[in-house]
């Protein structure tokens, strides 16, 4: 029996799955974990004790599982939260915790600095981004800013999925979708790292070799072998961004998908017929040579009703539900500004805040559930209008991530987006998705629209004609909500 494994790092949890060669789960299994907040707009995880010890246990958990021999793991995938910084010495040991994506926004000063120095149209020009929050360049820069002690120590700068690949391999790799977030030390026509202006942040020496998501990284070393209890001589694949396998294993494949991934955060990934960089979204190379997607995404999703929750005890997520039952579309008038870690795209603000508007002495608790339902609704929206303008449609949106779970949700978001999503059957997201890559990177299968023979979709939302005029003006209530307070933000 063929098997492979993938294993996912995200941003509350790790999950992992062991799949056979016609995508079948024989197990999974799957690791809560927090994030360090030290300061506000610092978030960081631990690469020991959160990422390499996540990964331990869930491999040890899979192979416990009746029938599964190690000899039969043909392949190993990872994906984690991206894009990360995490600077390691020479051989390998994480010098400080690693430093997350965009919900980290430490480096807002760097992004001055290097705009203002190499100019942002030269930024763009090199690597089809601007930088935001999400970008790892001004965050490696803060590390020299700040961390002088641990820059000088470092060898190399590693994102997590790099880090658990390194362990598992010794091999420094990053692969080519998640380099896009290096600009201006990636040139993203070239696909490769660019010295023109490493003066500014770090020398490349100090980054990962790159190469493709599913390529094998390297195999799987004695001393991993023995810690893991997978067979030494295993394929790893290089691996990549959670987003991205998350793509992969909602069935994105063709031009016009758009994966939508609603956990903690929010983020999608768009197919595209060739490279488009533009100024609101990332353009990049997907997992495989000759695949090209446009990605972008909220920095709240979850989180949102996460906090609403904690901070209004006393009901679970079951009840909040049948509370916005008792609301309407369009929350009685009720708006929420979703920014409440800044924002990403389309509008790459971190100084963005969140506001709750149109509040009267009947908003009830119902009414504020739905007005945080239509705000995420509101911002997918935003990214899809964002696209269309630069002449870029999307067909359909697959429906990923937790949140994809409640019904009522995706049908609001479809109202008020007019896209049509699908949700797939399977639901173990990223890890699905990396075992998939695994057995693609080791020779199992043809390509990536091999996907197809592995999934099939539990059912698909269609947007509700009815309600289209009522959320047109609702968008532009939002947009203009946004626009007049901007300026106080």
């Amino acid at each position: 029996m063929d098997l492979f494994i993938g294993v996912d790092i995200g941003t509350s949890a790790a999950r992992g799955v062991i799949a056979d060669l016609k995508g079948r789960i024989l197990a999974e299994h799957a690791v809560p974990h927090e994030v360090s907040m030290p300061r506000p707009g610092w978030v960081e995880q631990d690469a020991d004790g959160v990422w390499w010890n996540d990964f331990l246990e869930i491999v040890a958990a899979l192979l416990k599982t009746p029938g599964v021999d190690p000899e039969n793991v043909k392949a190993v995938g990872i994906s984690a939260i991206a894009p990360c910084v995490l600077p390691v010495d020479g051989g390998g040991r994480p010098l400080r915790p690693g430093i997350l994506y965009g919900i980290d926004s430490r480096a807002r000063e760097e992004i001055k600095q290097l705009e203002s120095r190499i100019g942002a149209g030269a930024i763009f020009a090199m690597s089809g981004q601007n930088l935001s929050t999400q970008s790892c360049c001004p965050k490696i820069l803060w590390i020299r800013n700040h961390e002088p002690d641990v820059y000088q120590k470092t060898a190399r700068f590693l994102t997590a999925t790099g880090y658990l690949v390194y362990r598992l391999t010794g091999r420094f790799t990053l692969d080519i979708y998640d380099a896009m977030a290096y600009g201006p030390l990636y040139d993203i026509r070239e696909k490769r790292w660019d010295a023109t202006y490493a003066e500014e942040v770090t020398e490349i020496s100090r980054l990962p070799e790159l190469i493709w998501s599913q390529e094998i990284a390297g195999k799987l070393r004695p001393e991993a072998a023995l810690l893991t209890g997978l067979a030494a001589g295993t394929p790893v694949i290089c691996g990549t961004a959670d987003a991205a396998a998350e793509a992969v294993s909602a069935g994105l494949h063709k031009e016009g998908d758009m994966m939508m991934m609603y956990g903690s955060s929010n983020f999608f990934i768009l197919k595209t017929s060739r490279l488009l960089p533009m100024e609101t979204t990332w353009a990049s190379h997907f997992v495989n040579p000759g695949s090209y997607v446009l990605a972008g995404g909220l920095t709240s999703a979850g989180n949102l009703f996460k906090w609403l929750r904690e901070t209004f005890p006393g009901r679970d997520f079951a009840q909040w539900e049948s509370l916005s039952e008792t609301s309407a579309p369009g929350a009685r008038g009720l708006f929420l500004l979703p920014y409440f870690a800044g924002e990403r795209t389309p509008i790459n603000n971190p100084r963005a805040r969140g506001a709750l508007f149109g509040m009267t002495l009947s908003t009830d608790a119902g009414d504020v559930y739905r007005a945080f339902q239509e705000a995420l609704g509101y911002g997918v929206r935003h990214n899809i209008e964002a696209l269309r303008g630069e002449g870029v449609e999307a067909k359909r949106i697959l429906a990923t991530g937790g949140m994809s779970k409640s019904r009522q949700l995706i049908q609001i978001i479809s109202d008020i987006s007019g896209c049509p999503q699908l949700v797939p059957r399977e639901k173990i997201g990223a890890s699905y998705g990396d075992a998939f890559l695994a057995a693609l990177g080791a020779g199992y299968v043809p390509g990536v629209s091999s996907i197809t023979e592995w999934i099939s979709y539990e059912y698909e939302i269609q947007p509700r004609r009815e309600y289209g005029d009522l959320y047109d003006r609702g968008f532009q209530r939002f947009r203009e909500l946004y626009d007049s307070l901007e300026p106080f933000m």
